[in-house]
């Protein structure tokens, strides 16, 4: 990157840095929250689903949005929707109206990634696309990482309205650096983009176009729903088959997060040198591996051990799907592709756990590991037939 894209990189970087670190605090707690101030049953249930479904609704049209009226005009709007929602947890104790919020922090939540992203995505260059990408996400398992540390401090020491405070905090600082770090001169990708594509119903006929998005859509799908079903319910096997103590679960639950930051830069700039495809099946392929062995281990040692290759092989897979999808974006219009992206990453995240729930309930703990690791082998080998399939398809278009 050359000066102005490096000041805009590390201006980026801050900010998804900030934002998703107040997000890591206040999440972590945030159902406590809800059942403190008397949100019980249906409400409840909406207060913590309904902000997934939020993102999910509202992620393909922002992009969509984006790539025609610009990404700094959203970026600003979600970060200023954010503070405001996060001010209001501060002022406000009724359940009805703290539902309210929580939708609408879904919809800026689903105004703000696919931007972001495809701000970072437009200012690298094909060369080092992986290695920028893989750096960037640094930013967000790092936050996510300290997160809940940071919130359970803060819980302890101020309660709530803690948590609350620093929420509003990060999101006041990124909303500043977003003012001031993101240039007002329109983006040279963007318009080019905005005469021929980026329109959302393009998006949904993909079988026309000869790409690997819906490969990619597919596998972030069982991806996500492996991340968190196993979050929800490794804590549960851990304590109660494996009978670890808190601190050796903790270690366990943080390994494969801690794990994954430290090689998402490494492995970015091997996917700038090997075929990115195959390191997306490689990575997606063993990841569920390794949920199947979960139910079979019987110690502190052999459960970090899967847990840190689970982070291991995540982070081989993260960078080059990143690359894939903005290969996509440039073709199909960055900002709706990247929304999409994100719809069917948040879909995975509200299905995982009510699977893991009805399997728990009906089948026992084992059979969670089980459900996420086959589907997660299944969506892992549908993106390479499609994959394949594509390459094939572009292959004969070009001979002929």
């Amino acid at each position: 990157m050359n000066g102005p894209h490096r000041d805009l990189f590390r201006a980026l970087f801050l900010i998804n840095f900030l934002i998703s670190l107040g997000f890591g605090v206040s999440d972590a707690f945030f159902p406590l929250y809800c059942q403190s101030i008397g949100a019980r049953g249906l409400l409840l249930g909406v207060a913590v689903g309904g902000y997934a479904l939020s993102k999910i609704i509202f992620s393909p049209i922002m992009g969509s949005l984006a790539d025609r009226f610009g990404r700094r005009q959203l970026v600003i709007t979600s970060l200023l929707v954010y503070l405001l929602v996060s001010c209001s947890y501060l002022m406000t104790e009724n359940p009805v109206v703290v539902v309210c919020l929580r939708l609408l922090q879904g919809a800026g939540c689903a105004m703000f990634r696919p931007v972001v992203q495809a701000l970072v995505a437009e200012h690298t260059t094909a060369e080092r696309r992986a290695t920028v990408l893989g750096t960037f996400d640094i930013s967000f398992y790092a936050a996510l990482s300290a997160g809940p540390i940071v919130g359970g401090l803060a819980m302890d020491a101020w309660g709530f309205h803690g948590l609350f405070g620093i929420l509003s905090l990060c999101c006041f600082g990124a909303f500043c650096l977003a003012c001031y770090g993101i240039p007002t001169r329109p983006d040279r990708c963007s318009m080019l983009q905005h005469s021929s594509t980026g329109s959302l119903p393009r998006l949904w006929t993909l079988s026309a176009n000869k790409g690997s998005l819906p490969g990619l859509l597919l596998f972030i799908l069982g991806r996500a729903c492996g991340v968190t079903a196993c979050a929800m319910f490794l804590p549960i096997l851990l304590t109660s088959k494996i009978g670890l103590t808190g601190l050796e679960a903790g270690i366990v639950m943080a390994s494969a997060t801690v794990t994954m930051t430290l090689l998402l830069r490494p492995v970015g700039r091997v996917a700038d040198r090997l075929p990115r495809s195959l390191l997306v099946t490689c990575g997606g392929i063993v990841v569920p591996l390794l949920y199947l062995l979960l139910p079979l281990v019987a110690d502190f040692g052999q459960v970090l051990g899967v847990s840190l290759g689970i982070g291991v092989f995540s982070a081989l897979s993260q960078p080059a799907v990143s690359s894939l999808l903005v290969e996509e974006g440039q073709r199909l219009g960055m900002g709706a592709t990247l929304g999409t992206f994100n719809a069917f990453l948040n879909l995975g995240f509200v299905l995982g756990p009510l699977l893991g729930a009805l399997l728990q309930s009906s089948a026992g703990i084992q059979s969670v590991f089980i459900a996420i690791g086959s589907i997660g082998l299944v969506t892992a080998l549908g993106f390479a037939i499609v994959n394949h399939a594509s390459q094939r398809l572009q292959q004969t278009s070009t001979i002929s």
